[in-house]
């Protein structure tokens, strides 16, 4: 099997403005499994429910709420009916000024370096979470616009976000902990995804990291906030919902290749995971072109 990299590689906005919205509409189901990037991304809820996973990190970001995700960090996106929802994606060194001022080497510097953090999830009521997103709002209306001052606008209007957050001593310190458990589990999850046809053994995955598999275990489930063997069953789970939906394999041979060795079993943790069985979930979510 090809190896797979949890990195994104996507190309987001251009070369002289590496910025991108992406608005999703979805009237069923969405997810994104664990990826990271280099880039930032703020996330904004129109409408809906998001269950966004950050590290070890649930959140529900509801209706007009929103989301911090930083440079590096595992995370996973998805949905568990319709939603609306704008994804603000921009390297952070269009943040950077040319000029070494005070501002640019103890707030801006730092921050695209990734020595300070946007805090995760502002859990803020009242004025100061209804200013921020408007201010995200108002990024979104303004790269749907076609003008020379967008990138300028858009730069001025995130400062603005980074000024209101390092007012009010909500910027994060980079932990060197935490960023080694990142790249540990990013291991990790990088081999479940490229072997999660197979047999996975505990041993396999606490080997990676040279650890025995009882501290392992332990130790996966507090960056990731569910067991290993939790993951895996998800993830074949979200594999055979691909298939499910774009082929007419049955459902028990797909249950053998996403890596399932009992039927019943397979059936049962698919039902957990989407709240259908396979077959039901068919039906409901077959994307295929009947017509052809």
């Amino acid at each position: 099997m090809k190896k797979s990299s949890l990195k994104e590689n996507s190309i987001h906005g251009t070369p002289l403005f590496p910025f991108h919205v992406y608005s999703k509409v979805r009237e069923k189901d969405y997810h994104v499994g664990y990826h990271w990037h280099e880039e930032l991304e703020f996330i904004f809820v129109e409408d809906g429910v998001m269950e966004v996973i950050i590290n070890s990190e649930i959140v529900q970001v509801t209706k007009g709420q929103f989301i911090f995700i930083n440079s590096g960090d595992l995370h996973q996106v998805s949905s568990t009916g319709p939603s609306i929802h704008h994804a603000i994606v921009f390297h952070p060194q269009i943040l950077n000024f040319d000029y070494p001022d005070t501002s640019q080497n103890s707030i801006i510097k730092p921050i695209t370096k990734g020595f300070l953090r946007f805090p995760s999830f502002v859990q803020i009521e009242g004025k100061f979470k209804n200013d921020i997103a408007d201010k995200l709002i108002k990024v979104i209306k303004i790269n749907k616009s076609v003008s020379e001052l967008s990138a300028l606008n858009i730069k001025i209007t995130l400062l603005e976000i980074i000024f209101a957050l390092f007012e009010r001593n909500l910027f994060l310190k980079l932990q060197t902990n935490v960023k080694e458990k990142q790249e540990n589990i990013k291991k990790v999850i990088t081999y479940i995804q490229d072997n999660y046809d197979k047999k996975i053994l505990l041993e396999d995955l606490a080997s990676l990291l040279n650890m025995n598999k009882n501290y392992f275990s332990k130790y996966f489930h507090e960056v990731i906030g569910r067991t290993p063997i939790t993951y895996i069953n998800e993830y074949r789970c979200e594999k055979a919902a691909e298939l499910l939906k774009s082929s007419n394999l049955k459902v028990l041979d797909i249950s053998f290749m996403v890596g399932f060795e009992n039927f019943s079993y397979f059936i049962r943790k698919f039902k957990e995971h989407k709240r259908y069985s396979p077959s039901q979930y068919r039906k409901k979510f077959d994307v295929r072109d009947i017509s052809k």
